[in-house]
């Protein structure tokens, strides 16, 4: 038989702590709802594939949730509107109905339910109306039907199918009385109360390996010392205040496998550090819990390695022998062995294949594994690592995605080569032979930090940590040994977590940031208060408050030094794109640029494309910047590249402005469409590009625009004349000339 290739999958499965401690009720709904769609679906589908096993992440506050909504009680406004009469109503209640009960995908959770969908159209319909009009639009039998339907559409519909109770109440569809809703709520806690019993079994049968985070999801690395974000960017702005709390991050550590040990009845043998973020110091942290393996991504291997894993046409690394194969990491605590995602296959799964067809999607990823065993030597079994989200992708699949993983889970079956295992499985088996030496300090995100520091607000949601933890440190000789101290203590733990730095500043947009905001600040003004302490006046207002852009960024951009190097400081007030997020809780990898920088002073618009580490600028390679202008009554030329097969319909983009530059970057010319619909030239721009960026600054003379006026722009990456790359897809970076104010990135 041909050699064997060893795949493991490892499934991440994780919520941030939603609850109130102090009233007790959940501000968000989002663990049972993801546990009545996502988390049991997993292991209902994988039971039909005895010779299937695979590893699931299950973050310790995840778990407590879980275990209060099924024994404790817990409750959240979705649920207890559920269960309300719909007289008792009130317009808040109404108003949150109607803005977030269709938070869930349209195309696959709430169309294919006829009388949801009626809803849908009747609240779009009413988009432009008063509030109070549009909610009175709605009627009693609106209310009730639409709080059901939310609930109810976040049942897997395997379970919709499958389960006769869900079924009558699906095949009713409307009209749902008190008793069909609180027939519902018993039946979310009921299998909201199966999913942790459900894991242990798997787990105990062999079937699964189980997995833990630091309790509360914190960025190991950054609580150890967030100066090692400069790992990656030695010039990024960094907070006022330095966080250094080694301590902390060993504490979430340990509470986290403690957590896992009460759940399971065993200590778990690996660990995904939240947001697969690593550095030395965090290693042997993990290595002193006891704990004999760890993940991370493939860029944090390149980066140790200094290399980049490129593909080839078939999306194979030319390297796979590097990327495929367990690492040894040695510690003053002890050695830890290391497995790295393959960050090509991890983003087909959390991003593409839910636009394809299910079985060609499981054809593709079957290929790709088979060539990737045929490409390697022979010998042990290499292994590729599999890892990703386990539940936010799944939405935007047909059925959940069962239908891609049935037929992907068959062609496995059917397919003696390739062997799906446990990560520890495949460690006993074939431990690492390789020592990983100096280890880069990454996460799974552009092997950076940035996702959570070094962007002016999420830096100040840092500085109001780090005060809070010194608040907390000074109170220890008084407080050490009193439950004020432990309660204080918890709510920090709490406020270490890495999602509020998540939807801070630009990047991401989960639709409510402000709620993820007023979290955060509770959890800091209840530590100042278990401490005896009045929490500082600037925790009654938002970290960054709203303003008519959407974003925080105000006053003009200084020039910076057009060096390509992103010098320190320089671009600290520039609106800063990241091409990879804005997918709610999920993030991509960067293909040619992780981040766009611009901002505008009264005579220039700077800007900083930062290329993305896998990406290589070639000979023949170029860049278009192209504007246009909102409203205004012009016809545009066409861009003037052919697009790749991929490339979706949106980016093809027509235009009224450009600026081309030669990729050697000896010159640069802007240009216009005239009225011909030609390109003429009009100009030069300064610019400087080295290995990290493309750095330049356009007078807004050249760009035809009032003072004040609001432009856009889109960036092409071209090489040979293809496309490579459009970003962003849709509507373009806006900013307004003159005033130096840039407008939230779209």
């Amino acid at each position: 038989m041909a050699h064997q290739l060893h795949v493991a999958f490892v499934w991440h499965m994780h919520q941030p702590l939603y609850k109130d401690r102090a009233s007790g009720r959940y501000l968000m709904p989002w663990v049972r709802l993801h546990a009545t769609k996502d988390y049991l679906d997993m292991l209902t589908l994988l039971a039909d594939y005895p010779s299937h096993r695979q590893t699931f992440n299950l973050v310790p506050s995840l778990l407590e949730q879980l275990e209060d909504y099924a024994k404790h009680d817990a409750w959240d406004r979705a649920l207890e509107l559920l269960v309300r009469p719909v007289d008792d109503f009130t317009a808040d209640d109404k108003q949150y109905l109607f803005e977030r009960a269709f938070d869930a995908s349209w195309a696959t959770m709430v169309r294919p339910h006829a009388r949801y969908a009626a809803l849908l159209d009747k609240r779009e319909a009413l988009r432009h109306v008063p509030s109070r009009r549009a909610i009175a639009a709605f009627g009693d039998a609106d209310w009730g039907d639409l709080v059901t339907w939310f609930n109810l559409a976040w049942f897997d519909p395997m379970f919709l199918e499958r389960d006769p109770a869900l079924g009558r109440l699906v095949a009713k569809g409307s009209y749902f009385d008190l008793a069909d809703r609180e027939a519902l709520c018993q039946l979310i806690r009921a299998y909201v109360g199966r999913v942790i019993p459900t894991y242990k079994a798997f787990a105990e049968q062999g079937r699964v390996e189980l997995t833990t985070t630091p309790y509360y999801h914190p960025i190991l690395p950054l609580l150890c010392d967030n100066r090692s974000a400069r790992a990656a960017h030695s010039e990024l702005p960094l907070p006022l205040e330095p966080f250094a709390w080694p301590a902390d991050a060993e504490a979430q550590i340990a509470k986290g496998v403690a957590a896992f040990e009460r759940h399971f009845g065993h200590r778990p043998a690996g660990m995904w550090p939240s947001e697969q973020a690593v550095s030395p110091a965090a290693l042997e942290l993990i290595a002193r819990a006891g704990l004999s393996w760890a993940i991370s991504d493939e860029g944090v291997l390149g980066r140790t390695l200094g290399r980049r894993f490129v593909r080839d046409a078939y999306g194979v690394p030319p390297d796979a022998v590097l990327l495929y194969q367990p690492y040894r990491v040695r510690t003053a605590a002890g050695p830890v062995s290391m497995v790295f995602r393959d960050q090509v296959l991890s983003d087909l799964i959390g991003f593409t294949y839910a636009q394809m067809d299910p079985e060609a999607a499981a054809n593709d990823l079957h290929r790709r594994l088979d060539r990737t065993r045929r490409l390697l030597p022979d010998g042990e079994p290499y292994l590729v690592t599999i890892a990703l989200d386990g539940e936010n992708c799944w939405e935007h699949y047909f059925q959940d995605g069962a239908p891609f993983l049935n037929a992907f889970y068959q062609k496995m079956a059917a397919d003696p080569a390739l062997f799906m295992v446990t990560v520890s499985e495949h460690l006993a088996a074939h431990p690492p032979r390789r020592d990983l030496a100096n280890l880069f300090a990454g996460s799974w995100i552009n092997s950076d930090f940035t996702t959570w520091i070094g962007d002016p607000t999420k830096n100040l949601g840092w500085e109001a940590l780090s005060r809070a933890r010194q608040a907390l440190e000074d109170a220890r000789e008084r407080l050490t040994a009193t439950p004020a101290w432990a309660e204080a203590l918890e709510e920090l733990h709490i406020a270490e977590g890495s999602d509020w730095f998540w939807w801070y500043g630009v990047g991401h947009d989960s639709g409510q940031d402000e709620r993820f905001d007023e979290q955060f600040r509770l959890h800091l003004r209840r530590l100042y208060v278990c401490l005896g302490l009045v929490p500082p006046p600037d925790l009654d207002a938002p970290i960054a408050p709203l303003q008519a852009g959407g974003d925080p960024l105000t006053g003009g951009m200084r020039p910076p030094v057009l060096d390509g190097n992103l010098g320190a400081g320089e671009w600290t007030r520039a609106a800063v794109y990241d091409p990879t997020a804005g997918q709610g809780a999920m993030h991509a990898a960067a293909k040619t640029i992780k981040r766009i920088l611009y901002g505008c002073d009264r005579d220039h618009l700077y800007m900083a494309l930062a290329w993305a580490d896998a990406f290589d600028v070639a000979v023949g390679d170029e860049v278009g910047i192209f504007f246009f202008h909102p409203g205004r009554m012009r016809l545009n030329a066409a861009l003037p590249y052919a697009a790749d097969d991929d490339t979706p319909d949106t980016a093809r983009y027509q235009f009224g402005h450009a600026v081309r530059l030669e990729p050697a970057m000896e010159r640069a010319v802007i240009q216009e469409a005239g009225e011909s619909h030609a390109w003429h030239t009009v100009g030069e721009p300064r610019e400087w590009m080295n290995g990290k960026a493309l750095e330049l600054a356009l007078p807004v003379r050249w760009l035809d625009a009032e003072p004040g006026q609001e432009l856009r722009f889109v960036v092409a990456v071209v090489r040979h004349g293809q496309l490579l790359e459009i970003l962003p897809l849709a509507d373009g970076l806006a900013f307004n000339v003159s005033t130096g104010d840039m407008v939230s990135p779209a």
